[in-house]
C-alpha cells in the first residue's frame, strides 16, 4: 500500500465506505454523573469518501445499530432519554473541510447531526493504506477520531474505515 501525497489528501474518484471491513465506535463520558464512561459501536451505517484535490465525506448511522455490550443500556441509550432513535433514526456526518497536515495525515471539519442538532466536529484523521485489496478491487484504509461535547458529556469519536473504490 503507497502513501498518498498531500495534494491529495484522498486519492480520486468515490469510495464506498466498506460496512463489514468498517468499525465506527464511540466512548461517552457524563461529569454529571460521577464520571461515568461508556464505550460502544454502531452496526449499521453507510458512507462515501470523494478524493481528489476537493475531498469530501459524508456518512449516516443508524441509531438502533448502537451497541455497547449491555442490552438493558442500550435499549435507554436509543430511547427518547437520549439518542430517541424512533423520532431520530440516523446520525448524520458532511465534511465542511478537509486540510493536509502532511502525506498520511489530514484534518477533518464538519456536521454531525444528532436528533436535528448540528455539532462541529473535527476530527484527525490518517491514512493507513492505499493500493489492491485481495479480491483485486483499489481499497483505501483511514483512522480518524475526534470528540465534542454535547451538555455534560464528552463524545469521543472513532471510525476506522475500509472503503472500496466505486466503478
Amino acid at each position: 500500500m503507497s502513501a498518498i501525497t498531500t495534494h491529495e489528501v484522498i486519492p480520486a474518484g468515490s469510495w464506498a465506505v466498506d460496512p463489514v471491513h468498517t468499525t465506527i465506535g464511540f466512548q461517552v463520558t457524563d461529569t454529571s454523573d460521577l464520571f461515568s464512561t461508556i464505550n460502544g459501536r454502531f452496526t449499521g451505517f453507510e458512507g462515501t469518501l470523494e478524493g481528489g484535490e476537493q475531498p469530501s465525506l459524508t456518512g449516516t448511522v443508524h441509531v438502533a445499530s448502537l451497541r455497547s455490550d449491555n442490552e438493558q443500556r442500550d435499549a435507554h441509550l436509543i430511547s427518547p432519554d437520549f439518542l430517541d432513535a424512533a423520532a431520530h433514526p440516523e446520525i448524520r456526518f458532511e465534511s465542511k473541510a478537509v486540510e493536509p497536515i502532511d502525506d498520511e495525515r489530514f484534518i477533518v471539519r464538519g456536521d454531525l447531526v444528532i436528533k436535528d442538532t448540528p455539532f462541529e466536529v473535527e476530527l484527525t484523521g490518517r491514512v493507513r493504506g492505499h493500493g489492491q485489496g485481495k479480491a483485486g478491487d483499489e481499497r483505501l484504509v483511514i483512522d480518524a477520531q475526534g470528540s465534542f461535547d454535547w451538555g455534560t458529556t464528552t463524545v469521543d469519536l472513532t471510525a476506522a474505515v475500509s472503503a472500496a473504490k466505486a466503478a
